[in-house]
C-alpha cells in the first residue's frame, strides 16, 4: 500500500498563549492566602512559617529571638457594647500600628509579634512604645487596652519554637491574672 502525499508531509502547530494575567492572579491569590481577612496583617499559618525562617537565622547568627503574644483585653464586652463593627475597627487599628519583623492575627482578639535579633529589653521597650500608641487612638469609642506576654529565646538544638510560644502565652495568661493592661516578660535560658 502506497501512503498518499499527503500523509508524508511534517506538520508544525505553533500556540501562542499569553499567561501573564493568570499569573497575576495567581500571585495575588498566594499573597491573600497569607493575609488575615479582617486585618490586612499576616495570618496564623503564614506567621508560623515565618516563625521558623526566622528560629534558624537566630540560631546560625546566635542572636536572640523574641516573641510576644497580645489579648484585647475586654474585647467581648467591647462587641457587646458597641457592636461587631466597633469591634472589627479596633482589631484594624491595632494591626495597623504593631510593631516587629512580623505582626500576624493568631486568634480572635490575639496577635503575635516577633523581634528577630533583639533582646528582651529591646522588645520590651518597642512593646512599651506600642502601649503608648495605643492611648493616642482615637477613632475607637473606647480605648483597648493590652495583655501582652514576651518571652525571648537564643535559639539552639536544645530548643524549639513550640518553647518560645508556650512560654509567651503562659506570660500573656499571666498578664491577665494580675490586673490585665500590662506586660509580662521572660528570658528562656538554654
Amino acid at each position: 500500500m502506497r501512503a498518499s502525499k499527503i500523509d508524508q508531509n511534517d506538520y508544525l502547530v505553533i500556540t501562542h498563549q499569553n499567561i501573564t494575567e493568570r499569573k497575576l492572579i495567581e500571585e495575588e491569590m498566594a499573597k491573600l492566602s497569607r493575609l488575615d481577612g479582617l486585618t490586612n496583617i499576616a495570618n496564623r499559618r503564614f506567621f508560623d512559617e515565618f516563625l521558623e525562617h526566622e528560629w534558624f537565622s537566630c540560631r546560625r547568627l546566635k542572636r536572640p529571638l523574641s516573641l510576644a503574644i497580645i489579648d484585647v483585653d475586654n474585647f467581648k464586652m467591647l462587641n457587646d457594647t458597641y457592636g461587631h463593627q466597633q469591634g472589627d475597627e479596633c482589631l484594624k487599628s491595632i494591626a495597623n500600628i504593631t510593631p516587629g519583623d512580623i505582626a500576624a492575627r493568631y486568634g480572635g482578639a490575639e496577635f503575635v509579634l516577633l523581634f528577630g535579633t533583639t533582646s528582651l529589653k529591646e522588645a520590651e521597650s518597642l512593646l512599651y512604645e506600642f502601649q503608648h500608641t495605643i492611648r493616642l487612638l482615637k477613632n475607637l469609642p473606647e480605648l483597648p487596652t493590652l495583655s501582652i506576654g514576651l518571652a525571648s529565646i537564643y535559639p539552639s538544638s536544645g530548643n524549639d519554637t513550640k518553647t518560645l510560644l508556650c512560654k509567651s502565652d503562659e506570660l500573656m495568661y499571666l498578664a491577665k491574672r494580675k490586673g490585665k493592661n500590662q506586660l509580662c516578660s521572660h528570658l528562656i535560658s538554654s
